[in-house]
C-alpha cells in the first residue's frame, strides 16, 4: 500500500512543451510524461496505490483554469486526489479559494519559485488565514528551486507562518528545505507541519534523511516522488536504508497520507 504525496501532471497538449521544457532547466531527466495517462501507467509500474497531484497557477488569471483541470483530473480518475493552486499575486485568489473548498479539492500548492513570490510575505497572510478557516492544507515547494537563485520559500519563513497559523496544516516539501536538513530541522517543532520525501534521494545521505525525520516523527512524514522528476523505486531504494520499522514505514508509506486525505484502507487499491 503506497500514497505518493506530491506528483505533477499536465493537459496533454501543455505536457508535451512542458516536461521537456522543465527537464531542460532542472537537468533532471522525466520518469513520466506529464499526461493523467503517462502517470497512472508509472503508477501501475511501481505499486502506487493513490498520488495527490499538485497542480501550480503559475500566473495571475491562471488559477481557475488550473482549478478546473485539477478537479476534472480528480472526478475522473479514482486513483488521483488533486491540489488545488492560487497565485498570489491575482486579485481573485481568495475568492478562488472558496471554489478549491467547494469543489472538493483538500489543499492548495503554493511554489513560491514559479510564483515569485515569498512566501513570508504579509500581503499574502489573509490567503493562509482564509485556508486556515476553509479547512484547506497548503503544500509549499520548501526551499531552493533550479528556477532561480532565490529562496523564496527557506526553512525559517515557513516556520514563522506555522507559528502564526497554528490550525494551518502545512507539508513543507522535500523534506522541508532541499538538500539542507539543518535548516529544515527549524520547521520540525512545529505539530502542524507535515514534510514530505519528494526528492530526498536525489539530495539527502541516509544518515541526513534518518536524523530528520526521527526529529520530526514519523506521524508527519508523507512518502512522495514528485513524480515525472524522481520515481518511487529511487524513493523507496533510500527509505528501505533507513532503521525504520514496518510500522512506521506503514505510516510514511501511506498511513499519514490517509489521515490527512481522509480516506480508510478499504478506498485504496492495493497492490
Amino acid at each position: 500500500m503506497r500514497i505518493d504525496f506530491h506528483n505533477h501532471l499536465f493537459p496533454d497538449a501543455l505536457a508535451v512543451r512542458t516536461i521537456p521544457h522543465l527537464a531542460q532547466i532542472s537537468k533532471v531527466p522525466p520518469h513520466s510524461d506529464g499526461t493523467v495517462a503517462g502517470t497512472l501507467k508509472v503508477m501501475e509500474a511501481w505499486g502506487t496505490s493513490l498520488a495527490v497531484v499538485q497542480h501550480i497557477a503559475t500566473k495571475p488569471g491562471q488559477q481557475h483554469n488550473v482549478n478546473k483541470f485539477a478537479v476534472q483530473v480528480q472526478q475522473e480518475n479514482p486513483r488521483l486526489r488533486s491540489f488545488g493552486s492560487v497565485h498570489p499575486h491575482d486579485p481573485q485568489a481568495l475568492e478562488e479559494l472558496d471554489f478549491i473548498h467547494q469543489s472538493g479539492l483538500l489543499g492548495v500548492k503554493l511554489h513560491p519559485a514559479y510564483q515569485q513570490c515569498f512566501a513570508i510575505d504579509e500581503a499574502y497572510f489573509p490567503l493562509y488565514e482564509k485556508m486556515e478557516r476553509l479547512g484547506l492544507m497548503v503544500l509549499f515547494h520548501a526551499g531552493i528551486d533550479p528556477v532561480s537563485p532565490t529562496n523564496y520559500a527557506p526553512a525559517q519563513d515557513l516556520a514563522a507562518i506555522a507559528k502564526t497559523f497554528p490550525k494551518l496544516t502545512i507539508i513543507a516539501a522535500h523534506m522541508g528545505a532541499v538538500g539542507d536538513p539543518e535548516s529544515a530541522r527549524l520547521l520540525c517543532p512545529y505539530e502542524n507541519v507535515y514534510f514530505d520525501t519528494a526528492l530526498a534521494a536525489l539530495f539527502l545521505d541516509p544518515g541526513s534523511y534518518e536524523r530528520l525525520i526521527r526529529e520530526k516523527g514519523v506521524d508527519h512524514i508523507l512518502f512522495a516522488t514528485d513524480c515525472p522528476w524522481n520515481s518511487a523505486p529511487s524513493e523507496l531504494a533510500l527509505l528501505d536504508r533507513l532503521s525504520l520499522t514496518p510500522g512506521e514505514r506503514e505510516l510514511i508509506d501511506w498511513k499519514n497520507a490517509a489521515r490527512l486525505l481522509h480516506l480508510t484502507e478499504k478506498d485504496l487499491p492495493d497492490f
